[in-house]
């Protein structure tokens, strides 16, 4: 059993609820990760930590924090969504919450705070940057399933029968796998919003990055036909919201293409 702060107040009779942190060569990241649930006073709290064979130290930190790791995998994986699915499969509380390496509770007592609000299959709160901009409220709006489809993972409680129901992250999404777990329940089963801001999310995480941001869009769209083939609005903006990465996309095959030709010169 992993160690955990003193308990405050009289909340100690919640829900049990397992975080499950996946990682790959993210070491600066995870320490905040880790420190921040290692401080929870939340007393039912099991933490999970999966690696994906990471080689840049982050296993050393991972054992730096082992007596806060209730269980710990390190071993090369297929992807984001494979890491998710290992900590779902490791971990045995009642609400999962997945919180990326870089993310952090905004204080000691989130988890605490937030139990008394898990009474429904799904509960999500809100999810801030660093400037305290939050994912939430007008990000359902007008609510409908496809908006709704798009929770915070990181600041989402998933209990742990909708995994047993649904199933858990697809592997044929290596951005969006949250995107398409939520499009493929929300529909079924609506989550309960809470609307304050529980996490703070690390903006230079896979999903946030420009580098990614084609793919980004590319599997937001295949979801949408997938789960929302009806839904009007994405269709006439996709060209749009892929310029920008499609730009950089370019701009980097120009980059490439210019090294090579520069190298055959030199030759």
């Amino acid at each position: 059993m992993a160690t955990r702060p003193a308990a405050t107040g009289n909340r100690t009779h919640g829900p049990s609820v397992t975080v499950i942190t996946v990682v790959r060569n993210a070491r600066a990241q995870l320490e905040r990760t880790l420190r921040s649930v290692a401080g929870q006073s939340y007393p039912r709290l099991e933490y999970v930590v999966i690696d994906g064979g990471s080689t840049d130290g982050t296993p050393d930190v991972i054992r730096k924090y082992g007596r806060h790791i209730d269980h710990r995998v390190s071993e090369p994986d297929r992807g984001i969504s494979d890491a998710f699915n290992k900590g779902i499969r490791a971990s045995s509380n009642t609400y999962l919450l997945l919180l990326n390496a870089g993310d952090t509770f905004l204080h000691n007592h989130a988890l605490r705070d937030a139990a008394e609000e898990l009474t429904w299959p799904i509960v999500a709160f809100e999810a801030v940057n660093a400037a305290g901009r939050g994912i939430g409220r007008a990000h359902y709006r007008p609510r409908s399933p496809r908006t709704l489809a798009r929770l915070p993972h990181q600041a989402t409680f998933v209990r742990r029968d909708v995994y047993a129901r649904y199933g858990g992250y697809s592997l044929d999404f290596s951005v969006r796998m949250d995107y398409e777990f939520f499009a493929r329940v929300v529909s079924s089963l609506e989550p309960k919003l809470v609307c304050r801001p529980l996490v703070r999310f690390d903006e230079t995480g896979i999903s946030s990055s420009l580098k990614h941001k084609y793919q980004f869009e590319r599997e937001g769209h295949l979801v949408e036909r997938r789960h929302f083939p009806g839904s009007s609005g994405r269709p006439h903006r996709i060209g749009k919201q892929l310029l920008l990465p499609g730009l950089w996309l370019l701009s980097r095959l120009a980059t490439q293409y210019s090294n090579k030709f520069k190298l055959k010169i030199h030759v």
